[in-house]
């Protein structure tokens, strides 16, 4: 058993250094690619910055309408809120006065309608060529 263990001691002795410089080669070539990979996104970014600031006067350009249909949409809710509160209230009117409202019509009424026997005075007035037109 102890000659085993001397043994393997011996192969570990052999194989470390080289499993070291293969664990060293893959930290290095993943050093590389990380290298690379930040390189192109630095490049990208480099590329996409005056897309960006285009992209900002833009928005500046924008700001203006924006605000402009803000205001806009500001004053038709306050409309809005105005047309419903007047109709609120003439309805209001309405129900609280509706007996002196129908007396008053029921007055107009009766005053602009003829009686009986001016609507026969009227029709037997009216000449036929009047109708035709001619």
């Amino acid at each position: 058993m102890d000659s085993f263990i001397v043994a393997l001691r011996n192969l570990c002795n052999e194989i470390m250094p080289i499993l070291g410089a293969v664990c060293l080669v893959c930290v290095i070539i993943l050093l590389i690619k990380t290298i690379k990979v930040m390189e192109s996104v630095d490049a990208t970014l480099i590329k996409t910055h005056p897309s960006i600031d285009l992209l900002d006067q833009s928005m500046e350009k924008l700001q203006a309408p924006l605000d402009t249909a803000v205001k806009v949409s500001d004053v038709v809710d306050k409309a809005t809120d105005a047309t419903v509160e007047a109709a609120k209230e003439a309805k209001d009117f309405i129900v609280r006065n509706a007996g002196d409202i129908k007396d008053k019509v029921m007055s107009y009424v009766n005053d602009i309608k003829p009686s009986k026997e001016e609507t026969d005075d009227e029709l037997k007035e009216v000449d036929p060529g009047d109708i035709i037109g001619g």
